[in-house]
């Protein structure tokens, strides 16, 4: 284990070791804000179960399953954990796979069942279709169930199932969303199979857990449910950082369930927890106190920091502002990293929600048109994470294959190439010229790297086109079909208003297609957050000495989110108000976590910057609100 299983204790950290005391160990609830220290807490309970079960676990060959949501935060367990033999870490789509992999023969009558399922949908959808759907959009439907039909005659002749980047039941490979409904089908539907989880991982620990989705939460919850065998479940989250749509949120404790609050944050400085705090009142009742912090010599004061509003006109001077408002933060924190310079990503992070000023800046333009303007809600959506089909398989796959290979380290090449690429798996290298077959796939990442980290003029469209033509990746049959010969017929001018998801997805594509090759490195290097900007909804977790958040609704489209709608300076929408009514979530709600997030990045100074009409009108308003305090909240005449 790391040093994070010295660290000293927490009361939550005596109450998580209680739990694992008890016998048999008690399922559990942990709420922690954010800087509280939550992944701490985490390797100090795998570390007291280890130290309080481990010979029984060697000796009835039992692991502790510690599960997350994405690859960066599962890797970063990993490192603290240090590979111990009875820790498995893995992000949740890896950790079920495990889990059904060896029941082929129920596999494979899920997918038919899937398949049956998505042909019903398909015909429902072909059924509902309006008078103002064009023909296009008709004969994509049409092509997608010919597609999903002759995969229902192929299913029988797979010879097994693998998770991939995305879903080809005809060749076998299962992708993300499959995996997440694959599951919970198994445990709700097969007895046995809760029993043989909980006999492998009788601990099972849930990072992240506010963005699990609703149906694993519930799978999860039921194998803890099934007393035949003992399982000790816990989630450790918290609610008001839930950003991904598909998350749980709340995960509520069950009965004999034992709750945990964390309240400590041991990052933002006493202004900027303050800050954090109103924000906060009014999502949950946790109240967020600074943590004791020690130093090599003892225990050190946490800083006082500071943290401003301003609010200034939408108007073409912008990015003119934003550096007056660092030049104001410099003199106010007597601070010069606060001042444009070299290493700007060193000095201050530039938070946004995904817009163009983010994106054109950064030389990903024509990407953010094509996958965010008109696009339907879950590309739209998936863009801010790199989450969205189209561009999931450059992020996974090809991106780091294009670098890998551009830096010369080939070791890398060759390990991203045998764990995805069906070129070289084992079953496709029988009977073939392995040193012909190895020659033609040099070949190709040679092509795709000077496509994607090069200047040449290839597109999206070009590359994808390359893969699916050599097959060094398969690809999602949603987007192998629309490289297809005539999948994308020119559309006609009354498309312009036709709201049909099917119709906006392909008038996407189209676009996406057409986009330079070479912005994809611009666009991976936003997402993972190694430019000065970085989207709000993409940087949970981490934390940087200087933060200036940009509110700015006139710049965004994403219309799940509204900064002015949230400080009331906006009227809600009927469907807003209908949401609020029925106790559903609002676009308040998504905000408020996502300005939270957003504002406790800050280790000790935070300007938030606010770009709306009648800066003076607003100012009143805000202050009011008590978010910040008068003295911290100004419009444009502070600045030089």
């Amino acid at each position: 284990m790391s040093l994070r299983a010295n660290q000293p204790d927490t009361q939550a950290d005596i109450d998580l070791r209680d739990c694992m005391r008890a016998n048999p160990p008690s399922s559990f609830i942990m709420k922690a804000g954010a800087g509280s220290g939550k992944t701490t807490s985490l390797i100090k309970c795998l570390s007291s179960v280890i130290d309080l079960h481990g010979e029984r676990l060697r000796t009835m060959r039992q692991r502790i399953a510690c599960i997350t949501y994405t690859e960066i935060a599962a890797g970063e367990i990993w490192a603290d954990v240090g590979n111990h033999p009875l820790v498995h870490v893995s992000t949740i789509h890896s950790f079920m796979w495990l889990l059904v992999k060896p029941f082929q023969r129920d596999v494979r009558s899920w997918v038919a069942k899937r398949l049956a399922e998505k042909i019903a949908e398909l015909r429902e959808t072909q059924a509902n279709f309006g008078p103002r759907v064009q023909q296009r959009t008709k004969d994509k439907a049409a092509r997608d169930l010919e597609r999903l039909q002759r995969q229902q005659g192929q299913i029988e002749s797979v010879k097994g199932f693998r998770y991939g980047t995305g879903s080809d039941y005809a060749h076998g490979i299962l992708g993300h969303d499959d995996i997440l409904k694959l599951m919970p089908y198994f445990i709700a539907e097969r007895p046995l199979f809760r029993r043989l989880l909980a006999s492998q991982f009788p601990f099972v620990f849930v990072d992240e857990s506010q963005d699990t989705t609703d149906e694993v939460v519930k799978s999860l919850k039921t194998v803890a449910q099934d007393t035949a065998t003992p399982f000790c479940l816990g989630f450790f989250g918290d609610p008001m950082q839930r950003i991904y749509a598909t998350g749980s949120g709340v995960v509520e404790a069950e009965p004999g369930w034992i709750n945990i609050p964390k309240p400590e944050n041991f990052r933002c400085s006493l202004e900027v927890l303050k800050v954090a705090n109103a924000i906060r009142r009014d999502g949950d009742e946790l109240v967020q106190v600074a943590g004791q912090r020690r130093g090599p010599s003892g225990a050190t004061p946490t800083p006082q920091g500071t943290a401003h509003l301003f609010i200034l006109p939408p108007d073409n001077q912008r990015d003119a502002n934003l550096i007056r408002v660092r030049r104001w933060m410099a003199r106010a924190a007597e601070d010069e990293l606060w001042l444009p310079g070299e290493n700007e990503k060193e000095r201050v992070k530039l938070l946004v929600i995904v817009h163009r000023m983010a994106a054109n800046r950064l030389g990903f333009g024509s990407l953010y048109t094509a996958l965010n303007d008109r696009s339907p809600e879950a590309i739209k959506n998936g863009f801010l994470d790199g989450s969205a089909w189209p561009i999931r398989p450059f992020l996974a796959f090809l991106i780091p294959l294009a670098l890998a290979h551009a830096e010369k380290r080939e070791l890398d090449v060759m390990q991203l190439l045998r764990t995805t690429s069906p070129l070289l798996d084992k079953e496709a290298l029988g009977g073939v010229d392995i040193a012909r077959r190895l020659k033609e796939v040099r070949t190709t990442v040679v092509q795709i790297s000077a496509a994607i980290m090069g200047e040449s003029n290839e597109t999206v469209g070009d590359v994808l086109r390359r893969v699916n033509a050599t097959g060094i990746l398969t690809l999602d049959t949603r987007l192998a079909g629309y490289l297809e010969p005539g999948a994308l017929q020119p559309a006609v001018a009354a498309e312009e208003e036709d709201a049909e998801e099917l119709t906006r997805e392909i008038a996407t594509m189209e676009l996406f297609l057409q986009c330079p090759a070479k912005e994809l490195l611009s666009y991976q290097v936003y997402v993972s957050e190694r430019s000065p900007f970085g989207t709000q909804q993409g940087i949970k977790g981490a934390e940087f000495g200087r933060v200036l958040v940009v509110l700015d609704d006139a710049e965004g489209t994403h219309t799940q989110f509204s900064y002015e709608k949230y400080l009331g300076l906006k009227a809600l929408s009927d469907t807003d108000r209908k949401n609020m009514a029925e106790g559903k979530e609002t676009t308040v709600d998504r905000t408020r976590r996502l300005f939270y997030v957003s504002c406790t990045r800050a280790l000790k100074d935070l300007a938030v910057v606010l770009f709306t009409e009648n800066p003076d009108t607003a100012k009143a308003h805000l202050v009011g609100l008590g978010l910040f305090p008068a003295q911290a909240t100004h419009t444009q005449e502070v600045l030089p």
